[in-house]
Parts: structure tokens; C-alpha cells; sequence
């Protein structure tokens, strides 16, 4: 088994697009999957921010960044589509200090095989490579749908943080090294998240002192209590 990651290119397109739906079974008829026009707006904008894992020469998973603009404040409430443009990354900012994790997907015939893990670190070491801040992202609770009926998404995450209860993506996120720094509702129209998405923070440790002397905590989102 031979794990490769790269940058994407138009050729990919086609794979990454099959990926996507592939992925999100569950959300393409809410139309929030990648189509080719919003991969190929990616490509244009910020093409070093699209990366592809390949397992044995076939592409198994990709991440999908953006540079949140400048006038923008990545920590404040906000939604996919927003911050997104729809899809398309068209306010990508060179210049600005935030990688913006838009999509991580990861085909589910090698779920468990280290291709969502080597992506994250890839999501890490680009940030660090441009010598930016931090990585921010917005998490699906993926299995909040079923708890929803008895807990609150701030309490739901709260156990997950504390171990008593298992998220398939938010626990790969903490084991990848992402922090929690709140709730964000309405973030994208997802069945299984009932509509809410974690906060996620990672900090570049090359920056961390400098970034934390600047950043408060995210007040604006709904506290979570930490794990004991």
C-alpha cells in the first residue's frame, strides 16, 4: 500500500467531483456536495490549497482550503455558504492569516487506513509552510441526529470531549490536533448535524504566542463545557 499526497490539477477533477458525491451520500439532495464549476474555482484561486491523497496511484481523498479574506473575522458566527462563497473560494486572500478548512473526503473503502490522518497533517503542514496563524474549519457532529432528542448540541459535545460518548468526525478531528472554540448553528444544511458545526482551532505553534496575544476565544459562539 503506497499513500501519496499532492497537489490537485484540472486532470483530477472528474475523480475529485465522483469523490465528493461519493463521500456526502447523505447530503446531495440538500445540494451542498462539490460540483466540477466550484473544484475548478478552487483550482483557479488557490490551487496549492487543493491537495489529493492517492492509495496506489488512485485518488482516495482530498481536502479542499481557501485563505479566509482579511476583513473577515474566521472565529465570529458564520456559515459554509458564507465564507465559502457557495463553494467557489471567490474572496480567497492571499494576503490574509487564516486556512480555512472548506472539505476533507475520504472514500469509504479505505475509512480506517491512515488517508483522512495524512491528510490533516498535509491541512498542517501547509499552514505552516505559508507561515500563516492558524487552520479554522467547520466540523459536522455526525452523530448528533442520534442523540438530538435528549441533548442539546453543547452538551453532546461536551460528553464527546470528555469521552462519554463517540462522533466518527469529531473524535478523528481531535485526534488530528484541532481544538473545540464553539458551536456554529445553521452552519450547513446537514440532517445528521441537525444543522450545527463545531468551531475547530488549530494554532501554528511557530505563531502561537503571537497569534494568542491577539485571538480571544470565541465569545460569540455557545460555550462547551470542558472535558474533567
Amino acid at each position: 500500500m503506497s499513500l501519496n499526497l499532492r497537489a490537485a490539477t484540472a486532470d483530477d477533477v472528474a475523480r475529485m467531483v465522483q469523490l465528493n458525491r461519493e463521500a456526502y451520500v447523505d447530503l446531495i439532495e440538500d445540494d451542498v456536495v462539490f460540483d466540477e464549476a466550484q473544484i475548478r474555482s478552487h483550482l483557479d484561486h488557490f490551487p496549492e490549497g487543493q491537495i489529493v491523497a492517492e492509495l496506489d496511484g488512485e485518488i482516495v481523498g482530498a481536502i479542499a482550503t481557501m485563505i479566509v479574506p482579511r476583513a473577515i473575522d474566521p472565529l465570529a458566527p458564520h456559515t459554509w455558504m458564507g465564507i465559502t462563497d457557495g463553494g467557489l473560494f471567490l474572496r480567497h486572500d492571499p494576503l490574509g492569516d487564516t486556512l480555512y478548512l472548506a472539505d476533507i473526503y475520504v472514500a469509504e473503502s479505505v475509512w480506517g487506513k491512515g488517508v483522512g490522518r495524512a491528510l490533516y497533517q498535509a491541512l498542517f503542514d501547509l499552514c505552516r509552510k505559508l507561515g500563516l496563524a492558524r487552520v479554522i474549519g467547520g466540523g459536522r457532529l455526525y452523530d448528533y441526529d442520534d442523540h438530538a432528542a435528549a441533548m442539546a448540541p453543547d452538551e453532546y459535545v461536551a460528553r464527546v470531549l470528555r469521552g462519554e460518548l463517540k462522533d466518527r468526525v469529531l473524535v478523528s478531528q481531535l485526534r488530528a490536533g484541532f481544538e473545540v472554540r464553539g458551536l456554529l448553528p445553521s452552519y450547513l444544511h446537514d440532517w445528521r448535524s441537525r444543522h450545527w458545526a463545531t468551531l475547530l482551532y488549530w494554532a501554528n505553534p511557530e505563531r502561537t504566542a503571537d497569534v494568542e496575544q491577539r485571538v480571544p476565544r470565541a465569545e460569540a459562539t455557545p460555550k462547551i463545557a470542558p472535558p474533567t
